[in-house]
């Protein structure tokens, strides 16, 4: 966030717009979605998306909701109550960007992660046409648990997380912190 000065001397803040941005618009939710793995999984299916390409989607034209810094696409269907969600953090002095997601099939689970990607460019032939690809390009991720307690601060090329676990009925465990650097 910047600091400005209005015409009468008084200081505010500048809140900086929700979403990690691509060409000054947020990246639509279903993109990033794209870049998470599934609990049953151990490694990604998915490791890049085409910006471009996923931003000019008829899979992601839905319309997402914005609550504060957060970007929500909620799951389609008349009974559905399921949810996938990010917020941008920032990003690290190695150039990495870091976001907070969140997701929900619409039962008590609420699921947290962090996704550590990159903006990658490529040039890539589509019948005959050549054109610049800019690609989302996941470099790592960290799983945040079912309804844990987590703070997330970036400093340098770092992440430090402080996670207290949801144990149901006995309320939270005591709080662990771990630091990650990601180049």
């Amino acid at each position: 966030m910047g600091i400005i000065l209005s015409s009468v001397g008084m200081v505010g803040l500048l809140a900086a717009p929700p979403g990690l941005l691509w060409q000054g618009h947020p990246v639509h939710p279903g993109c990033i979605r794209e870049l998470r793995t599934e609990l049953a999984d151990s490694k990604p299916v998915v490791a890049a998306i085409d910006l471009e390409g996923c931003g000019r989607s008829n899979r992601y034209a839905d319309e997402f909701e914005t609550d504060g810094q957060v970007l929500r696409l909620r799951d389609s269907g008349e009974d559905s109550r399921g949810y996938f969600q990010y917020e941008y953090l920032g990003v690290l002095s190695t150039g990495v960007h870091v976001v907070q997601i969140v997701e929900s099939g619409g039962g008590s689970g609420i699921f947290q992660g962090l996704l550590y990607l990159r903006v990658e460019k490529a040039a890539v032939l589509e019948d005959g046409q050549a054109r610049a690809r800019e690609m989302l390009v996941l470099v790592g991720s960290e799983s945040l648990g079912d309804r844990d307690k987590n703070v997330i601060e970036l400093s340098g090329d770092s992440v430090t997380i402080r996670r207290r676990e949801f144990r149901g009925a006995l309320g939270y465990g005591p709080e662990e912190t771990v630091t990650r650097r990601v180049r």
